[in-house]
């Protein structure tokens, strides 16, 4: 309703315009005809005649602004050029992202480790780590951290290298990886706990895992 009403104003002013300037263009003329008729001096007839006329341009000029306003302005074309970091989603050769990708784009690891609970005094024993990768990313400079699990147990075998108290693995790929030691348990009786904590160069939360071992009684 209200746009109706706005409309009907702007062509009621319009015809009120054109009513004037057509008003005043006739008064204009006729003052001009009345003028070379009656004045006889060239000097202020030419005064006259120059007033009437920038009158005349003075009412044009009003009416060709006026029109200037009425007109509706263009909208400019939009000139952003396009964000080249954005997938273009309406290529059909656009690839689609594998099903077996992580929302990080990382490899996620998981450690679980064998081990007996109880065992003789100076008995050897095999120690299992097994690391798991469901990731398709390569998990890189593998570690795997113990406390004083080697100052109590004796390393008998490893299949990776050992240093200090660092299993050096190396890189994981997609799937399993073992790491398999055999200890020799101390010659006294006694408690072992440790936590083995595996870290690599991706690694966002710190992976652990307790153990703890009885070594109890007389050499089987």
């Amino acid at each position: 309703m209200s746009l109706d009403l706005s409309v009907i104003g702007i062509v009621f002013a319009i015809i009120l315009f054109i009513i004037f300037f057509a008003a005043v263009v006739l008064y204009l003329a006729f003052r001009i005809k009345e003028t070379f008729r009656e004045e006889k001096k060239r000097g202020m007839l030419a005064v006259k005649v120059a007033f009437l006329i920038g009158i005349l341009f003075l009412a044009g000029g009003s009416f060709y602004f006026f029109a200037q306003i009425l007109t509706p302005q263009s909208s400019l074309p939009d000139t952003t050029p396009p964000d080249s970091s954005l997938p273009d989603t309406t290529s059909p050769d656009t690839p689609s992202p594998p099903s077996n990708e992580t929302e990080t784009g990382k490899p996620e690891l998981a450690l679980s480790v064998s081990y007996p609970s109880r065992t003789k005094m100076s008995t050897v024993i095999t120690m299992t780590f097994t690391i798991t990768n469901p990731t398709e990313y390569t998990a890189h400079d593998v570690i795997i951290q113990t406390n004083v699990l080697f100052q109590d147990l004796e390393i008998v075998s490893s299949t990776h290298e050992i240093i200090g108290n660092v299993i050096e693995i190396g890189d994981v790929q997609s799937g399993t990886t073992i790491s398999s030691l055999e200890l020799r348990a101390p010659s006294k009786p006694r408690q072992i706990d440790d936590t083995i904590t595996l870290t690599y160069q991706e690694v966002n939360e710190i992976i652990s895992q307790q153990i703890s071992i009885s070594v109890t009684g007389a050499q089987q």
